[in-house]
């Protein structure tokens, strides 16, 4: 079977995108992993299908490098996001379904935001917090992002998920070092850990308003943290994606 692909990055977080609404193609942790491969396959930290929806305008199914499936991703909702508009739907505005929620994305001036929704904190141990952001996050708190290559790596192991390493410096910027699970290296941005790690200087440090996210690669995301009453109510998470090529499988 001969199918097309698209490929994108979302700072730096790169996909193979397939419009799998009608075709019913099918692979397997295998193929996924074959495809993703830097030096054998397209490359890539994931596979993305695009599919329909019963609760949103489209759905997001998405695999890991490694060709397991995961529960969503903040960088791959907004290549998503310009891979539909690429096809030709060009509303500002969609609400895009994934494993376990339906979530809100917008297209304003060349730049595409995700409403992440407020991160649920499931433990909290001295510098270290354990997040829910659609997916498990590990955020541990350091004066020396320099830790991440002595600990990540075995760290991940033990515990089976995403790790970033943060550190808040005095002009409210967090510098931010992300290992995924599935992709099992160092990624250039991760949407849904850079959101855990607002959520936890949120509640560590009382940060509030416009962040910006900047991770070891010196690739960059904004957030603005929305509250009420000193709750805090919302995450918006924006950036740049950038379309990269197009091909044949």
């Amino acid at each position: 079977m001969t199918f097309s692909f698209s490929k994108y990055h979302g700072t730096g977080n790169d996909f193979i995108l397939i419009d799998n609404r009608e075709m019913g193609i099918s692979v397997g942790p295998g193929m996924v992993a074959k495809i993703c491969h830097r030096q054998y396959g397209i490359g890539g930290d994931g596979v993305i299908f695009l599919r329909p929806s019963n609760q949103g305008d489209y759905a997001m199914q998405i695999f890991n490098a490694d060709g397991s499936e995961a529960e969503m991703c903040g960088n791959g909702l907004r290549c998503l996001v310009q891979f539909i508009q690429d096809l030709g739907d060009k509303k500002a505005k969609f609400q895009i379904e994934t494993m376990k929620k339906v979530y809100t994305c917008k297209v304003s001036q060349g730049e595409i935001s995700v409403q992440m929704g407020v991160p649920k904190i499931v433990e909290e141990k001295d510098s270290e917090y354990l997040l829910e952001v659609g997916v498990p996050h590990l955020v541990v708190f350091t004066d020396n992002l320099a830790r991440f290559d002595l600990e990540a790596r075995d760290r991940f192991s033990d515990l089976g998920v995403n790790i970033n390493y943060a550190m808040l410096d005095p002009l409210n910027t967090l510098h931010v070092r992300t290992f995924e699970r599935g992709v099992e290296e160092e990624t250039f941005s991760c949407g849904s850990g850079a959101t855990a790690v607002c959520m936890a200087a949120w509640h560590r440090f009382g940060i509030s308003g416009s962040i910006e996210v900047i991770f070891g690669s010196t690739e960059k995301l904004q957030f603005e943290m929305l509250t009420e009453n000193k709750k805090l109510v919302e995450i918006n998470m924006s950036g740049d994606v950038c379309h990269v090529y197009n091909g044949m499988i």
